[in-house]
This record gives C-alpha cells, structure tokens and sequence, in this order.
C-alpha cells in the first residue's frame, strides 16, 4: 500500500519488484538505503534510475512515472 508522501512511480516500482531489496537485485545498482530514501521523498531519483527501473520491469514501471520532468509518456495513438 502507497503512502501519501511516497513517491508514486517508486512506490509502483516496489510493487512491481515485491520488495525494495529485490528492485535493488533487479537493478543491478543502487542500494536499498538510496531506494527508501527517494521512495520516502529525502531525495529525489537520478535519471539513470529512471532508466535503470524502466529497463528492469521491461517499461511495466515506465521512466516518465518516476520522472515526469525529464521522459514525457507517448501519446496514444489515434486509430480509426
């Protein structure tokens, strides 16, 4: 369950993964430490996480959840 002050793309990415440990395992980088902290807002998460989550889930955490100001989601495409 999401708290109201979590980040929301890395609360996402820690559902994803079921723990902050097993995202850390999945990313290959970072610690758990660095992962509480931007999860719980003291910092904010680099684009290289962005990334590195993105690629780990297979774009099911997409980068622009965790940062909106720098990935714009795609646009849905109109298909008639």
């Amino acid at each position: 369950m999401q708290d109201a002050e979590q980040h929301p793309g890395m609360a996402m990415a820690v559902e994803f993964f079921g723990s902050q440990v097993k995202l850390v395992e999945a990313i290959g980088c970072f610690s758990q430490q660095t992962i509480s902290r931007i999860l719980n807002r003291e910092n904010d998460p680099s684009a290289e996480l962005a990334v590195a989550i993105h690629n780990a889930s297979k774009g099911n955490v997409p980068k622009w959840k965790i940062r909106p100001d720098l990935f714009e989601a795609p646009v849905a495409e109109n298909v008639a």
